[in-house]
């Protein structure tokens, strides 16, 4: 595990595999270790050089607790820092929720880096949110952490024992700081679409995100879209035997470009 960031922000990650490099951020609710734990690694690791970050506020990296931190292009950054430190020029992404939401402004605003990007349950449109809602999500996190998210994916389908450990792991303090920090973003899909980077969108047919993915496949013409059926939002992540198949031809295809 090795540690580095910009403006003294200080970045966990660590390596896995061989091959071209893919980096794997994970959601808002985990650390890098859900991608082991999910088996991510195992199925990539022969054929990938796999870069698997703590965002801030997870796992072994910096957990401040000014919401500024968390604005999505400072997040956007955090990945660029761990790219120069590896030393690669370009990468593949994948990210999963919150990572697909930080992959898609890295694209955006770094698309040199990148040669393409699987972003599920994540769109690149303007998000706004008001302040009195954001205010009020932050103090229901302070008080009771992640468990009402970990309920509500409950009821949409079955999570598994180590994803919920992850999800009642997060420091309520920071979850309410990155509340408060994520609750408004730019819209990106015209640059996204100017980039000219394979973008692959993956998303449950049942996340209340879809509407906002829909409308950023439309907006980025040469994006692939793939509706899992059934799904919900977590499913877009733990639902392996359904993306893997999806997601390895995308690869192959463009990881090493």
């Amino acid at each position: 595990m090795r540690r580095t960031g910009p403006e003294g922000r200080r970045i966990a990650w660590e390596t896995a595999g061989s091959g071209p490099a893919l980096v794997l951020l994970h959601g808002s609710f985990g650390h890098r270790g859900v991608w082991r734990s999910g088996g991510h690694v195992d199925a990539l690791a022969g054929e990938y050089r796999l870069v698997l970050i703590d965002a801030i506020g997870y796992g072994d990296s910096d957990a401040p607790l000014d919401p500024d931190a968390y604005r999505v292009e400072r997040q956007a950054d955090d990945v660029a820092a761990v790219l120069d430190a590896e030393g690669i020029g370009r990468t593949a992404f994948w990210g999963a929720s919150m990572g697909g939401i930080v992959g898609l402004h890295l694209l955006a605003r770094r698309p040199e880096r990148l040669t393409c990007l699987i972003a599920g349950g994540a769109h690149a449109g303007e998000v706004g949110f008001a302040r009195a809602e954001v205010e009020q999500e932050a103090a229901l996190c302070r008080e009771k952490g992640a468990a009402p998210f970990v309920e509500a994916a409950e009821r949409q389908g079955f999570l598994p024992g180590w994803m919920r450990d992850a999800m009642l792991a997060v420091d309520p303090e920071v979850l309410a700081a990155q509340t408060l920090g994520a609750s408004a973003r730019p819209g990106v899909d015209g640059a996204v679409a100017a980039a000219g980077v394979p973008v692959l969108l993956l998303t449950g047919d049942r996340d209340r995100r879809l509407p906002g993915i829909l409308r950023t496949a439309e907006a980025v013409p040469d994006a692939s879209l793939v509706e899992l059926p059934g799904c919900s939002h977590m499913d877009a992540f733990l639902r392996l035997d359904l993306t893997l198949p999806v997601v390895r031809p995308f690869l192959r295809r463009y990881a090493a470009a």
